[in-house]
Parts: C-alpha cells; sequence; structure tokens
C-alpha cells in the first residue's frame, strides 16, 4: 500500500469490497494514490479490475467500506475524465465537433482555439473537419483521449483504452498518452492485461489476484517520465527487470487459481 498522506490523496479506498450478488469481485482493499501518479491496474481477466474503476468513477458503489475521489465520494460525470475500449463518438459530428460537444457539456467556451489546442496535444489538428468515420481506429481513441482531456478534471480513468487497436498503433498510442499525461501533470488510472504497457505508463504498478481482487503487488516504477525516447526507455535494463517481476506476480496468481 502507498505510504501518501490520505489528506491529499486524489484517491483513496477504505476496506473496500465490491460483491454482485453472492460473488465478491473485488475486495477488501486499501488504496491510496497521490495526485499526479499513473497507478496501472494490472491482472487476469475477471479479477475486478473494470470494476475497481468503475468504483472510483462513481459509476458503482462499494458494498462495503468507502471510495473518495478528492476527499468526497465520487460522482459520475463530475471529477474525472474517461475513456473507454470504443472510443464512444458521435460520427454525425466531426473530429473538432466531437471535442467542442465535450466543452460546451462541460459549460466551457468551445472556441476553435481551444479546440485546435486539444486537438494538437494528440496530434490531430490537421483533420480536426473530418468525420469520425473519416479517420482511423487509433486516430478516433486520440479524438477520445481529447475529449477526456478538454475538462480540466484532476483525474482521468482509462479502460483498457488500446485493446482492441493493431500493436503499432498501440504503441504510438501509449507514446503519445505518455506525453500527455507528463505535461498535464493529472492523476491517471489506467487498466490493462498487458504487463510491457504497464510498465511503460505507469508510475506505479497494481497487480490484483483473480476474483475476488486484491492487491498482490504494488510496485512503484522508478523509471523517467521524460526525456528518453521509447526504445531506449523498453531497452534499459530496468525495464526488462520491473516487467519481469511485474509478469511473475501475474502468472503466480493466475497459476495458484488455476490449481486451486
Amino acid at each position: 500500500m502507498s505510504s501518501a498522506d490520505p489528506a491529499r490523496a486524489a484517491i483513496r479506498l477504505t476496506d473496500v469490497e465490491h460483491r454482485y450478488g453472492d460473488v465478491t469481485a473485488v475486495g477488501p482493499i486499501d488504496l491510496t494514490v497521490p495526485a499526479g501518479e499513473f497507478l496501472v491496474l494490472v491482472g487476469a481477466s475477471g479479477c475486478g479490475k473494470s470494476t475497481l474503476l468503475r468504483l472510483i468513477a462513481g459509476f458503482e458503489e462499494p458494498t462495503f467500506g468507502s471510495v473518495r475521489a478528492a476527499g468526497e465520494p465520487p460522482v459520475p460525470g463530475r471529477g474525472a475524465g474517461l475513456v473507454f475500449q470504443q472510443p464512444r463518438l458521435f460520427p454525425w459530428r466531426s473530429v473538432g465537433g466531437n471535442v467542442a460537444l465535450a466543452l460546451k457539456y462541460a459549460g466551457l467556451p468551445a472556441t476553435p482555439e481551444r479546440v485546435d489546442e486539444l486537438l494538437e496535444r494528440v496530434g490531430l489538428r490537421d483533420v480536426a473537419r473530418r468525420r469520425t468515420w473519416q479517420i482511423s481506429g487509433g486516430q478516433q481513441q486520440r479524438v477520445a483521449i481529447a475529449r477526456a482531456l478538454a475538462v480540466e478534471n484532476p483525474l482521468l480513468l482509462l479502460d483498457e483504452p488500446f485493446a482492441a487497436l493493431d500493436a503499432l498503433t498501440r504503441e504510438r498510442l501509449q507514446e503519445d498518452l505518455r506525453r500527455v499525461s507528463a505535461s498535464s501533470n493529472r492523476t491517471c488510472v489506467f487498466v490493462t492485461h498487458s504487463v510491457d504497457e504497464a510498465v511503460f505508463l505507469g508510475s506505479r504498478v497494481v497487480v490484483l489476484t483473480p476474483r475476488p481482487g486484491r492487491i498482490a503487488l504494488d510496485l512503484p516504477i522508478g523509471l523517467p517520465r521524460t526525456g528518453l525516447a521509447p526504445d531506449e526507455l523498453r531497452g534499459r535494463p530496468e525495464f526488462a527487470a520491473l516487467r519481469a517481476e511485474i509478469g511473475a506476480a501475474v502468472r503466480d496468481r493466475s497459476s495458484s487459481e488455476v490449481s486451486a
């Protein structure tokens, strides 16, 4: 568990347990996430990663325990930007129109300058006038990220946003997200199955056990957040060591579940 001061935490989970009927999906879990941290949740399918994210977003309430975001119970649609596996864009609107709509819903000025600025952050300013169905899947996910960044929420929640993409596009978007998160200093919680993705993106990685999801490993990632090219970062011995440690934790927990 993190030693961060709970009073200054962006997210605080205390004795959290969540059940669906008689099935315990998650918990008990205690977790503190300090402001500005990029936390990655990793584990086997069905371990409760997405459930935990929904609890943090306020889409569900814990069966037991408490969830706090910036000291308050989370409210859906407030306080957090959300990015899902599917971009969920409006196909009848342009790329820029989708971002502008997010600004309008938040009660913010949807000026062309602000829309261009957000699209520039994800490398899409040159396609602002295209319809979303005229751009690639990877570009659509960039629009979803730009839309989540449109409102200056302190928290960004991402549920396997790159899972359906090809390997090359996925790596490019990982690089984009790493750069954007470093420049915005937002608190991020990212769900993934990929150990490599977890080490590349996270400043901290939490491995969950098979259901019910509990914390099996809580590991700070002491790699530089800026100043290294992606290939250079992945080529460092520390990267390989962290990937091996996290991978072993995921495999060991999954194997023990199977043998049980």
